[in-house]
């Protein structure tokens, strides 16, 4: 499915894009919302290319975004954050049938206003696109317990040994989903430099693996 105008304007409407290489999916989300009276979908795209394509020659950009995660070509949250920077004011949410923690933590931290699961029964959906208009935040049920349950599990939080900049910088990439050969790209460093960072930063904040490093980062707001 190309982009599409999918309804005619509408005075004093929210108007909504919609991203979703799923072409069933994207149909049945366009016909709920167009089933509103204040709301408006008015683009759908399969594809990221079509949307930043769309944002930079458009002059008037939609209210708000409807980003699935999983992406042809790019992930989500690198599209989320693209977006982001280049109109910083849009409302995005993610609108996914993934549910891990991680993405999620990835997803807000990088600007997201909302993330509802696919799941979600459609007026959960309707109820968080107006949650986030009218400025709040927006999560499904699920996705709000999952949270909890996971700040629950590790527990408080614990005191670690300052980062040096170079080392927030790296760990900073990490959360954004940049791989090893992308940080030492991004920062002028070699790979190896970049292995060597990655050792301190798991050092100091006790951890082994690189989504315990991104959880502990996004829980201690170390990023």
């Amino acid at each position: 499915m190309s982009d599409t105008d999918l309804q005619g304007d509408a005075a004093g409407t929210t108007r909504i894009w919609i991203l979703e290489d799923h072409a069933q999916f994207a149909k049945q989300l366009s016909r709920l919302i167009s089933s509103e009276d204040d709301l408006e979908c008015e683009k759908a795209f399969d594809h990221p290319d079509a949307l930043m394509a769309e944002l930079a020659f458009q002059n008037e950009k939609p209210d708000l975004i409807l980003l699935d995660i999983g992406l042809p070509g790019k992930d989500g949250i690198q599209v989320l954050t693209e977006v982001k920077a280049k109109s910083p004011d849009l409302k995005v949410i993610m609108l996914t049938s993934f549910d891990d923690r991680e993405r999620i933590y990835r997803a807000i931290c990088n600007g997201a206003s909302g993330y509802l699961l696919k799941t979600s029964e459609p007026d959960e959906i309707i109820d968080g696109i107006r949650e986030v208009i009218n400025g709040a935040g927006a999560l499904s049920g699920e996705v709000a317990n999952m949270i909890l349950q996971g700040f629950s599990k590790h527990g408080p939080i614990e005191e670690t040994e300052p980062l040096t900049q170079r080392e927030e910088e790296v760990l900073a990439a990490l959360v954004k989903g940049l791989i090893k050969k992308e940080i030492a790209d991004v920062l002028d460093i070699s790979q190896h430099t970049v292995d060597m960072h990655l050792r301190s930063v798991y050092r100091k904040l006790h951890v082994r693996t690189q989504t315990e490093a991104v959880s502990k980062a996004l829980r201690q707001g170390l990023v």
